[in-house]
């Protein structure tokens, strides 16, 4: 549930079998469609890293291997505005009206998981501020989809909603510390020892419950923590697909436009388009895709807390105070899902 989703991009087009749009205008009429674009990007990027076709011989490989998305959109065309994330212009937000009859939808339509790399408000006494998305929200638990959203930006605590709300698993995200200069500064690390850490722009909650508990705040996942626009350490960053059709106010205009060029020598013809990006918006669909990948072979964790309790159960510790239950380790969630009797140790260096 995002921006929208490019249907026409070769990572998508064979794994999104649903799509709906939901949007409110100014006056409060919502319009709706059986199809969504994505002029933003944003969307398209958190689809692939959930669930990029696997095996295609290009770019990418979704968390979720062969699952199929639900692609829903929730935003307005965008416009230039939207670039800056000071932004107040009503074009770069979207309605929780919205966001509340897409949750609906897909609950409707037994989806499995829902990811929201999105969020803004907050909790008060443990329930969503904005009744109407908590309800929503309410609703999926109830029904047994397993809810993942986005922490915030923020630079925490608290978590944002509705990753605070009840139920749902709270993602936070993660950088790497690898020699060369990060966005929060964290010099702990080398080329040759890397260090894993909770990014300074990521919110999270009171650290309270221990490394691999479920009553922890949430669970983090890589989503990169670059120095500045400019930082050309790709390890810094997590690259992955972007719209085909970015929204463009002019033939020059190129604030949406991610990179639509051959990045491997056997490349030919078909291309991927893909973007650097970083922040929890990144880590969310990483968390979403494993959720939906560990049903696809085990279907009986289809519950929000018994997911939950698996994820951060088989979490990694990166010795940071604000992680959670640990950093997501799909490997051993998924072996400790299928039973397997030798489950690996915990590898905190990805």
């Amino acid at each position: 549930i995002d921006t929208g989703q490019d249907t026409t991009h070769p990572e998508l087009a064979s794994k999104i079998v649903y799509q709906r749009c939901f949007i409110t205008d100014s006056s409060g009429v919502q319009s709706t469609s059986n199809f969504t674009t994505d002029e933003d990007g944003h969307g398209t990027d958190t689809a692939g890293i959930a669930g990029a076709a696997i095996g295609n011989g290009l770019g990418f490989a979704g968390a979720g291997g062969n699952v199929v998305l639900y692609g829903y959109r929730v935003f307005p065309t965008p416009d230039d505005n939207c670039t800056n994330t000071s932004t107040t212009d009503p074009q770069c937000g979207t309605d929780t009206q919205d966001i509340a009859s897409a949750i609906e939808d897909a609950v409707t339509n037994h989806v499995n998981v829902i990811s929201l790399s999105l969020g803004g408000t907050g909790c008060v006494n443990g329930a969503d501020s904005d009744p109407t998305e908590g309800a929503a929200i309410a609703d999926a638990i109830a029904a047994n989809v397993i809810v993942v959203a986005a922490a915030g930006n923020s630079t925490g605590p608290p978590v944002e909603a509705p990753a605070c709300d009840p139920g749902v698993i709270a993602v936070g995200a993660t950088g790497l510390a690898d020699g060369t200069t990060n966005g929060s500064g964290n010099t702990g690390g080398s080329a040759t020892a890397p260090v894993e850490y909770v990014a300074s722009y990521s919110d999270y909650g009171s650290p309270g419950a221990a490394v691999g508990s479920s009553s922890a705040w949430g669970i983090v996942a890589p989503g990169g923590d670059p120095a500045n626009d400019n930082d050309n350490d790709d390890l810094h960053w997590v690259e992955n697909i972007w719209t085909s059709t970015p929204f463009m106010a002019s033939a020059n205009d190129t604030n949406f436009e991610g990179s639509c060029t051959g990045d491997y020598p056997s490349e030919s013809g078909t291309v991927d388009c893909r973007i650097l990006i970083a922040g929890t918006s990144m880590a969310t669909p990483h968390v979403a895709g494993a959720a939906a990948l560990i049903l696809s072979a085990n279907p009986s964790s289809q519950s929000p807390s018994l997911m939950k309790q698996l994820l951060c159960s088989t979490a990694d510790d990166i010795s940071d105070p604000n992680e959670g239950c640990g950093r997501l380790d799909v490997y051993r969630a998924m072996a400790t899902a299928l039973g397997d009797s030798n489950i690996p140790a915990s590898s905190p260096v990805p």
